[in-house]
C-alpha cells in the first residue's frame, strides 16, 4: 500500500490500516516482482527533504549541501527485522515476519520515508504467544503477508520510486544480526537472491561508541543516553527502525563519520609474490688464498700444504705428484677433507 504524507517536514510512519495501490514500480530484474495486491505498505515524501525554518539552520544546511559530493553515501536505509521466536529456546529455522525500513538523508540526517511489509513464515506459520506478545505482531498480519522474496522486491521498488542510487546507499542496523545472520541465513536457506546492498552495512553501535564511549547497552538505552525520547513500541520493527534512524542523525550531528563496519563480501587478498630464486653466495677466497687454487707459483695453499707450480712439495708418498686443485676448496669455501684432486 502506498501512502503519501502531505507534510514532509514531520516524519510519519506508514499507517498499517492505510490502503491504496502502487501505480508503478521499477523492479530489479534479478529479483522476483512484487504482487500488485499490496499487502505491505510504503510511504515517502514528495517534497524537499527536511528544511528547518530557522535562517541560521538553513545556512548551516547550505554549507552541508556544498560538501554533499564529498560524502561516502547519499542515503542511509535503516532496517530492524522481527522474526519468529519462542520463549526459552531458539526456533529453527527462524524466519523474518516484519520487514521495515526508514530512509535517511546522509547530508542532513532528515528522515525522508518509511517502508514496512509483513512476511508470512513458511516453516512455522503459527506465531507463538511469546512472539506475538514480544513484537505486537498478530497472526492475521503474517497470514496476509508476503513471501520474503516478494518483500525484498517491494523494498527494492520502494527505493527505486524514491530515486535512490543504490551504489550510494548504505544499510544501517543496530548490531550485526539483521544482515549478517538473519537475512543472510534465510536467503541462503530458501535460495533467495537479495539485493547486493544488503551485503554490507553500518553497525550503528560502532559510531555510537565513538561518540559516547564504549559499553554494553541495548537500543533503547542508547537512545536515552543520547538525550532522545523513545518513540513507539519496543520490538515493533518499524518503531525500532525509526528510533535507530533518529539515533543515527544524532551521532551524525556530533560529527562522527559513518562508514561500513560489516560485510559479507570477502576482502580482496593480494596475490602472493613469487618466491625469489635462491641466490648463490659470492665466492670469496680466504685471506691466504692462491689465485690458481693451489696451482701455479709457489708457497702454501690456504689449507697449509706447500707447493711449487702444480707439484706437491710436502714430504711423504705424494711428494712430487702433480695436482689439479685442492680438495678443501668448495664453491662455499667450506673445508671438506684434506686431499688433492690429482692431475694424473
Amino acid at each position: 500500500m502506498l501512502c503519501l504524507p502531505s507534510a514532509a517536514a514531520a516524519f510519519q510512519p506508514a499507517d498499517p490500516a492505510g490502503c491504496g495501490s502502487i501505480a508503478s514500480q521499477q523492479h530489479n530484474p534479478s529479483l522476483p516482482q512484487a504482487s500488485t495486491a499490496s499487502r505491505g505498505m510504503l510511504s515517502f515524501s514528495s517534497a524537499a527533504p527536511f528544511r528547518p525554518a530557522d535562517p541560521a539552520a538553513r545556512g548551516a544546511m547550505a554549507a552541508q549541501k556544498q560538501s554533499f559530493r564529498m560524502r561516502e553515501f547519499d542515503y542511509f536505509v535503516v532496517i530492524d527485522f522481527e522474526a519468529t521466536c519462542k520463549e526459552g529456546s531458539r526456533i529453527y529455522p527462524q524466519e523474518i515476519i516484519e520487514f521495515p525500513a526508514v530512509l535517511v538523508d546522509a547530508a542532513t540526517g532528515g528522515l525522508l520515508s518509511s517502508f514496512r511489509t509483513y512476511v508470512k513464515p513458511r516453516h512455522h506459520p503459527v506465531l507463538t504467544a511469546f512472539c506475538k506478545e514480544l513484537t505486537g505482531i498478530q497472526q492475521e498480519q503474517v497470514d496476509s503477508g508476503v513471501e520474503l522474496a516478494e518483500a525484498l522486491a517491494m523494498h527494492d521498488a520502494w527505493l527505486a520510486a524514491a530515486g535512490i542510487a543504490k551504489n550510494r546507499l548504505a544499510v544501517v542496523t543496530w548490531g550485526d544480526w539483521d544482515c549478517k545472520a538473519m537475512l543472510e541465513f534465510e536467503c541462503t536457506f530458501k535460495g533467495i537472491a537479495k539485493p547486493a546492498y544488503f551485503n554490507q552495512w553500518v553497525n550503528l553501535r560502532v559510531p555510537f561508541e565513538a561518540a559516547f564511549g564504549a559499553g554494553r547497552r541495548n537500543l533503547q538505552e542508547a537512545v536515552r543516553e543520547a538525550g532522545l525520547q523513545w518513540d513507539g513500541r519496543l520490538h515493533c520493527g518499524l518503531d525500532d527502525a525509526r528510533n535507530t534512524a533518529r539515533l543515527l542523525a544524532e551521532v551524525m550531528r556530533r560529527g562522527v563519520h559513518i562508514s561500513i563496519t560489516g560485510s559479507l563480501v570477502p576482502a580482496h587478498l593480494p596475490e602472493p609474490e613469487p618466491e625469489p630464486e635462491p641466490q648463490l653466495q659470492p665466492q670469496v677466497a680466504p685471506l691466504n688464498y692462491c689465485l690458481n687454487w693451489c696451482a701455479g707459483g709457489a708457497g702454501c695453499c690456504y689449507c697449509g700444504v706447500p707447493f711449487r707450480g702444480n707439484m706437491l712439495m710436502m714430504p711423504g708418498p705424494t711428494q712430487g705428484r702433480y695436482f689439479f686443485s685442492c680438495g678443501n676448496w668448495t664453491p662455499s669455501l667450506r673445508s671438506m677433507r684434506p686431499f688433492f684432486v690429482w692431475a694424473a
